[in-house]
């Protein structure tokens, strides 16, 4: 069993899709109340990613036979940092309005990581070499926040005088995501009971389906695809029970 520490690296990529924007609608142009109907757009493909620190702990059983090791590991990581990235999009004019304009802010904020996962490697002298892959996990909070602002015509601000019509409204999903992780490392033994080491890994949770925002007058809503995935670097010191590889 052990600790670890080290570099981690959050990716998140939201898939072109549709939204929906309720614009300005049954507002009084001079001549009584406008409906409008809704808007319906397409979105751009966004990848965007931050890096941070990780840091948590491992736990496992290695068995040696000769120089190969092999053997089954489980660890957790807490993890700092957030991705965001905004997009900005024009809408077509109406008749109560003669522009509008809509801004899309996400972001990612990823909480912690997991895994459990086989290990195969070779020793020699007091090194280790090794593979490592298996199951991951992942705790990420998907973050979405829409900004309409309309710009009215002459005869609604007339009949309207001192009214702001932009809207806002954002929404949040937080999920468990499984995929899988692969990488290698080495470590060295300082002696029988203690052991450094550092390890690379990728993991892959995939691309999940989300649905944010509302119906509600102003507001927009979707429903999108996001994929998530991180790379992580982490330094490890392992102690061992019943002698080491070497």
């Amino acid at each position: 069993m052990g600790l670890n520490a080290g570099w981690n690296s959050a990716n998140t990529s939201v898939a072109p899709g549709t939204a929906t924007t309720q614009q300005l609608t049954g507002v009084n142009a001079g001549a009584g109340p406008v409906n409008v109907p809704p808007a319906t757009f397409n979105t751009a493909q966004q990848d965007y990613s931050a890096q941070s620190w990780a840091a948590g702990g491992q736990v496992g059983y290695n068995h040696q036979m000769g120089h190969w090791v092999a053997g089954l590991e489980g660890d957790m990581d807490a993890l700092g940092g957030r991705s965001r990235q905004f997009s900005h999009y024009t809408l077509p004019t109406t008749s109560l309005t003669s522009a509008n304009a809509l801004g899309i802010s996400r972001s990612t904020n990823p909480e912690w990581t997991a895994s459990v996962r086989g290990r195969v490697g070779y020793a020699t002298g007091r090194l280790l070499i090794y593979g490592t892959g298996g199951l991951g996990l992942a705790d990420a909070r998907q973050n979405v926040a829409y900004g309409y602002a309309p710009t009215v015509t002459p005869g609604v601000a007339a009949a309207n005088p001192g009214t702001a019509f932009g809207t806002a409204n954002g929404d949040t999903n937080e999920r468990v995501l499984v995929g899988y992780t692969a990488g290698g490392g080495a470590e060295f033994a300082l002696n029988r009971a203690v052991s450094v080491g550092a390890e690379y890994r990728h993991s892959d949770y995939g691309n999940n389906n989300y649905a944010f925002g509302s119906s509600a007058a102003g507001a927009t809503r979707e429903n999108t695809r996001i994929g998530f995935s991180d790379d992580q670097v982490l330094a490890k010191v392992n102690f061992r029970f019943g002698g080491g590889f070497f």
